[in-house]
């Protein structure tokens, strides 16, 4: 093999962990011939040029030569057995996704069964959220993409992240509304002054309520991106301080226009 640069010596390692990463689960195919057959394709492809070979030599070689997936037989990619064995044998991350998603699908279907059962329609899901995650983390830690995987782990993930996304961002609305029926003074004195509005006022106060939360959110989640990415990971792994900053600016749209909703009624227009 001729000299790397640090960069494309870390770009090489990378490609052969993908490769050895795609095979497991595959015993007809030795890694280690696979192995010495792209560093031999390597030495020939760079024989005789300047050394050492800079990354972007070394990406051309490896993309003429094809993702490291194309190193599985093209049978067992297509055969019907290839999801079974995958689930048997397979790397441990696809086993996971699947047990993700058949614990998900048959809690989902027990919610419509015997009461019995209960709570393991409740438990389930909670299972199943915690292998694709699990299943997350096995990736990140062969560094590998998520793939066709997305599609075993992504139902699983998404009913989940939108309750907790609907939840913190829309806590303040249960909040108001618990005060309201609380605070019944209020109430009485809201429809004695303006008893045509008086049903725009507890909306008014609960938008209001948002728009500040938001606001303060935004700058909090300023300064916790890391926080966001882990909780809603792999969707949250772009957000970043663009994000952050327009949830605070819509709070702060959202507030003004409230308060000057809520101030208008209150003083009659």
């Amino acid at each position: 093999m001729p000299t790397l640069t640090q960069d494309a010596q870390a770009h090489l390692a990378h490609y052969l962990r993908q490769m050895r990463t795609a095979l497991r689960g595959h015993p007809s195919v030795d890694p280690d011939d696979v192995e010495r057959d792209v560093l031999g394709h390597i030495d020939a492809e760079l024989a005789g040029r300047p050394e050492p070979i800079d990354d972007g030599d070394l990406r051309g070689v490896l993309e003429r030569l094809g993702a490291p997936s194309q190193w599985v037989p093209a049978e067992e990619q297509r055969a019907w057995w290839g999801i079974v064995s995958s689930l048997r044998d397979g790397p441990e991350d696809w086993r996971l996704a699947y047990l993700a998603l058949a614990l998900a699908c048959v809690g989902a279907t027990l919610f419509l069964g015997d009461a019995v059962l209960w709570p393991l329609p409740a438990l389930l899901p909670i299972v199943a959220f915690l292998m694709a995650r699990a299943t997350l983390e096995l990736l990140d830690h062969h560094d590998e993409p998520i793939g066709a995987r997305r599609w075993l782990i992504y139902p699983v993930l998404l009913p989940w992240y939108i309750a907790f996304a609907a939840a913190l961002l829309l806590w303040p609305l249960a909040a108001t509304a618990g005060a309201q029926r609380d605070v019944s003074a209020i109430g009485e004195w809201v429809e004695r002054s303006v008893p045509e509005l008086s049903w725009a006022v507890v909306p008014s106060i609960g938008a209001l309520a948002v728009g500040i939360w938001w606001i303060c959110l935004g700058l909090i989640l300023r300064r916790s991106r890391a926080a966001v990415r882990m909780m809603f990971r792999p969707f949250g792994d772009r957000f970043d301080r663009r994000h952050a900053t327009r949830v605070a600016l819509g709070g702060l749209l959202l507030a003004a226009a409230a308060g000057s909703l809520l101030a208008a009624i209150l003083t009659g227009f």
